[in-house]
C-alpha cells in the first residue's frame, strides 16, 4: 500500500470512529507504518469532519516531522512510537476514549468475562495499564510488560481510554470496535447476574484458536 494510500485508509477509520460516537471531534488519534518505516500519524486538535488525507503527517521513529508544515502531530505521538519499537509485527496503532470501554479504563478494571469472543480474539482479558500523564511518557513505561511479556494487542490506559494495534489500520479499527461492544455486553450481562462460566478445557481450546489467527 501507497502512503497516500495509507492516509486515505487513515482519514476513513478516523472519521468512521467519530460517525459511530467512538470519540469526539478533538479527541483520539490513529497511525500507521509504512515501507520505509516511517509513521504516519492524524495531526493534533484538528476537526474529525474537516481533516484530509493531506494533513496526516509522516514522522520518522524518533519523532522528527517529516513534512513541511504548520500541523503537529498527535500529542500522544510517543505513545504509538513506543508500541511500534516494542513490536515491529504490528502496522498499525489506535487510541480513543469510546466510552464503555472508558468506564473500565476509569474504574481500573481489566475487561475480562466468559464471552466466548473474549478468549477467541483477545486471549482472554484486556488488562489496565497503569495511569500516566496523557501526552507524557508516562503513559507507555509500563508498556513492555503488556505487548511484549504478555503479548497483548489491546491495552486499557488508566483513567484516560483504549489502545489498540494490528498489522492493518482496519484491524486496528476492528478491535477497538469490538472492545466497545465487549465492554457494553459485560456492563449490560451484569445487571441480569453472574455469567454462565466457560469450562478450562473450553477457555484452552479458544485460547488456541487465538493464537492460530494471530499467528496465520
Amino acid at each position: 500500500m501507497t502512503n497516500q494510500e495509507l492516509r486515505e485508509e487513515i482519514v476513513y477509520y478516523f472519521k468512521k470512529q467519530y460517525d459511530l460516537g467512538m470519540l469526539n471531534t478533538f479527541e483520539g488519534n490513529l497511525s500507521a507504518r509504512t515501507g520505509d518505516n516511517t509513521i504516519l500519524i492524524t495531526p493534533t486538535r484538528q476537526d474529525k469532519e474537516r481533516i484530509t488525507p493531506n494533513m496526516i503527517l509522516e514522522v520518522d521513529m524518533d519523532g522528527r516531522l517529516l513534512d513541511d508544515t504548520t500541523l503537529s502531530p498527535s500529542t500522544e505521538l510517543g505513545m504509538h512510537l513506543e508500541i511500534y519499537k516494542l513490536r515491529p509485527d504490528l502496522q498499525s496503532v489506535l487510541h480513543n476514549h469510546s466510552a464503555y470501554a472508558t468506564a473500565f479504563a476509569l474504574v481500573g478494571r481489566p475487561l475480562a468475562n466468559d464471552m466466548a469472543e473474549s478468549f477467541m480474539f483477545y486471549g482472554g482479558d484486556i488488562p489496565v495499564c497503569p495511569y500516566g500523564r496523557p501526552g507524557t511518557d508516562d503513559v507507555f513505561r509500563d508498556f513492555k510488560k503488556y505487548f511484549v511479556d504478555r503479548d497483548k494487542d489491546v491495552l486499557l490506559l488508566a483513567n484516560h481510554g483504549l489502545v489498540t494495534s494490528g498489522k492493518s489500520i482496519g484491524e486496528a479499527f476492528d478491535k477497538a470496535e469490538a472492545v466497545e461492544k465487549l465492554a457494553k455486553i459485560t456492563i449490560l450481562s451484569e445487571t441480569l447476574g453472574p455469567d454462565n462460566p466457560l469450562s478450562a478445557v473450553e477457555k484452552a481450546k479458544l485460547i488456541e484458536i487465538y493464537n492460530n489467527r494471530r499467528n496465520n
